[in-house]
């Protein structure tokens, strides 16, 4: 395999993360597959989508692999501009002496604008980012400092300023917004920033000579700790982690880190939060520890084993000390100060030096390791290289993890739109079963459509016994009144008065008897109970009223179910042979329309309802015993032969017709024929009927899908297996 670097390998991942499915690179991204449209979005900002994820616990998550991949790439991008210029963080313990140990690294002339002390005065209460000034004269590597502070942090950054008095008041937590850095490198100026916003989050920078040697930046960072600080609506602990998010923020820009500490605190749990954050959050970063004020009656090796277990747990790479110079005592344990460091005598200033391996060494009188020469120790490439080596670690953990939010996202994006599949299969089966007295299904009801009510009228009529030629012969308008059933149900108004029994039938029916009266209202209560899992929470209760009154519309306009003509005659005979003899009689000497009123009658009650956003399911057996027909009931009419005919594919094709129009009409995808839900009817379960109703979706969608694209995840295992090569 050709070798390659790591700067291609973490730009081939960042041009797939944010590639995304539309235009010219279709191929890129995610890709909508329902609703189908042509829209697409890189897996960035598919992270972050509310309408990618499936739930609010997804959409978290999503958004915080997205705020941590960002920051990752913005990150890489930074360190490949300031390679050969690392910075070094400080940080620490309240009061362990971090500013003067930044002191040390400064020219003389730049240590008073560095508040060294105990007093809150005296306290650093800012981030300070101290650069060589030499850094002054690359307006590109100022320009990309800047973006990247204003970027992390949400404000400009503030330069320090050179008078004393304005310095210190702006390490204490003042913003002189005339300081704002908001150009590329630009002279100082700015608009005001309101009195709310947090210093905190406002850097300061400044330029020194005496770092050009140590060809380093130094972040000089607040106390994590807030014994001089209090914040409005805070406790101490929460000031206290905000505080170490800001840290994590600087520490984005760093190269490696610097913890100081007392040696009374190095078992702390302050001390111990610090170093998890970052030994967690920027892990292959170097970390070194820094024990400051150490008595003179500890010697080197003491304190070296005193700090065992954390370099062990933190992973830290070298440990540094520095006697309390306030001691008598102390000219018995301070080595004398390294040549490159200018010391004031009216100033001192702790001498920091390696304990450890380097402690044997020194009682050989052989040279020790300062950590103010750290720059010579130090090659800024190779740090520069080892902070973009964590970050490249970094981002292939995150990727892998986003590839997984996605995976795991889609799945439980199909498990809801499964369970909306099931709540409308259910709420659909509800209204068209038939249930005995333990309340199983035994049955399917039939839209009493006027289609399927004439059918029935018809063959009713073709059908008839010798004994009703009386009827047929006083009574012409059965035939027209078939007819008038085919071309429109707004034509049997004049039924109305036909007979007492049409109102009766009519009534039993909306309320609920022999038959099912379905409307929009009741549909999406229906509905609504049997989403058990809430997939569809997000829909509106009005849009789901909606969808629900546009599905029934669209059914009875467009359902085209029919029965078998042969089979329903069949049907027909055995219900005129199973009449009893007083039935015979009576109905053999009345008009066949009255006879058949209460049966048509059926297709009325969407018209008294108030339109045709109105469904009335019935099974054959519940209409004619609605009408008198069959009032005995016999064991003929009730029998096997009346039941194939409700049993058969009629009813089963109305079901998945009304399924798959009320899908989409509430915004739901519609189910592959492998994917249809299953419904148990008469002691048997059988996928719903494939509709060949078209799809068409009537309003938003109930719920959005999208699809990783195939090549993009295959390109991205590709990517992070570079990754690791590089």
């Amino acid at each position: 395999m050709t070798e390659i670097t790591s700067n291609e390998a973490w730009r081939e991942i960042s041009s797939l993360l944010n590639s995304h499915g539309d235009g010219d690179n279709a191929a890129a991204g995610l890709q909508q597959s329902f609703p189908g449209t042509t829209v697409g979005l890189s897996v960035l900002q598919a992270l972050k989508s509310a309408d990618v994820a499936a739930d609010e616990k997804q959409l978290e998550f999503g958004q915080g692999l997205h705020a941590g991949l960002s920051g990752l790439l913005q990150q890489l991008a930074v360190f490949e501009s300031i390679s050969r210029c690392p910075i070094l963080a400080i940080t620490g313990m309240l009061n362990a002496g971090k500013s003067s140990l930044l002191a040390t690294f400064l020219s003389p002339e730049n240590r008073g604008r560095v508040l060294r002390g105990l007093g809150n005065a005296a306290g650093t209460h800012r981030f300070v980012l101290w650069l060589p000034s030499v850094w002054q004269k690359e307006p590109e590597l100022l320009s990309t400092l800047i973006g990247f502070l204003t970027s992390v942090f949400g404000h400009p950054p503030e330069l320090l300023s050179n008078d004393l008095h304005e310095a210190i008041v702006q390490y204490n937590g003042q913003i002189l917004s005339n300081a704002l850095l908001v150009e590329k490198g630009s002279a100082p100026h700015g608009p005001a920033l309101s009195s709310a916003v947090d210093p905190l989050s406002v850097p300061l920078i400044a330029y020194d000579d005496g770092l050009n040697r140590l060809k380093l930046g130094l972040a000089d960072c607040p106390d994590i700790q807030t014994g001089f600080v209090s914040s409005a609506g805070l406790s101490g602990e929460a000031l206290a982690a905000q505080r170490r998010g800001h840290l994590l923020r600087i520490g984005r820009l760093c190269s490696a880190f610097i913890v100081v500490s007392k040696m009374s605190s190095l078992h702390d749990e302050s001390l111990l939060q610090v170093l998890s954050t970052l030994r967690d959050a920027v892990p292959g970063v170097p970390r070194l520890l820094a024990i400051n004020k150490v008595k003179a009656r500890y010697a080197p090796e003491t304190v070296y084993q005193e700090t065992r277990g954390l370099l062990e747990r933190f992973a830290i790479g070298s440990v540094y000390v520095a006697y309390d110079f306030r001691s008598s005592l102390a000219h018995t344990r301070v080595p004398a100060p390294p040549a490159a460091m200018v010391l004031d005598v009216s100033e001192p200033l702790p001498i920091f030096f390696e304990v450890g391996t380097q402690t044997a060494a020194t009682e050989k009188n052989k040279e020790l390791h300062y950590l103010a020469s750290l720059g010579e120790r130090l090659d800024p490439g190779t740090l520069a290289r080892e902070s973009s080596r964590s970050l490249v670690m970094q981002l292939k953990a995150k990727t892998l993890e986003s590839m997984q939010w996605l995976e795991l996202n889609l799945q439980l994006r199909n498990e809801q739109v499964w369970d909306g599949w099931r709540a409308v299969a259910d709420a659909c089966l509800d209204f068209m079963s038939e249930r005995d007295a333990d309340g199983k299904v035994v049955g399917l009801r039939l839209q009493a459509s006027p289609a399927i009510v004439a059918q029935l009228a018809a063959s009713l009529q073709r059908t008839a016994p010798l004994w009703m030629g009386l009827s047929l012969k006083i009574d012409r308008t059965a035939r027209q009144l078939q007819q008038a059933v085919a071309n429109s149900a707004n034509r049997f108004k004049v039924l109305q008065g036909v007979s007492d029994s049409v109102t009766q039938f009519s009534q039993r029916f909306r309320r609920g008897e022999g038959a099912a009266v379905v409307t929009p209202e009741r549909f999406a209560e229906c509905i609504r109970n049997h989403d058990r899992h809430e997939a569809l929470r997000h829909l509106p209760p009005a849009a789901l009223m909606s969808g629900c009154g546009a599905a029934l519309t669209r059914f009875a306009a467009e359902d085209r179910t029919r029965l078998d003509e042969q089979e329903l005659d069949s049907w027909s005979k055995q219900i005129w042979a199973g009449m009893s003899f007083k039935d015979k009689l009576w109905k053999g000497t009345q008009p066949l329309a009255v006879v058949l009123a209460p049966l048509l009658a059926a297709v009325l009650i969407p018209i008294d309802a108030g339109g045709t956003a109105v469904l009335v399911f019935a099974s054959t057996k519940e209409l004619l015993m609605a009408t008198g027909i069959a009032v005995l009931g016999g064991p003929l009419i009730l029998g096997k032969e009346t039941e194939n005919i409700v049993q058969r594919e009629t009813p089963w094709r109305q079901l998945g017709d009304l399924f798959a129009v009320t899908c989409d009409s509430i915004g739901l995808p519609r189910p592959t024929a492998a994917d249809l839900p299953e419904s148990k009817c008469h002691g048997q379960t059988r996928k719903l009927a494939n509709s060949g109703l078209v799809v068409k979706l009537t309003q938003q969608p109930a719920q959005h899908v999208w699809c990783l694209n195939a090549e993009t995840l295959n390109r991205l295992h590709l990517g992070v297996r570079r990754l690791t090569l590089s």
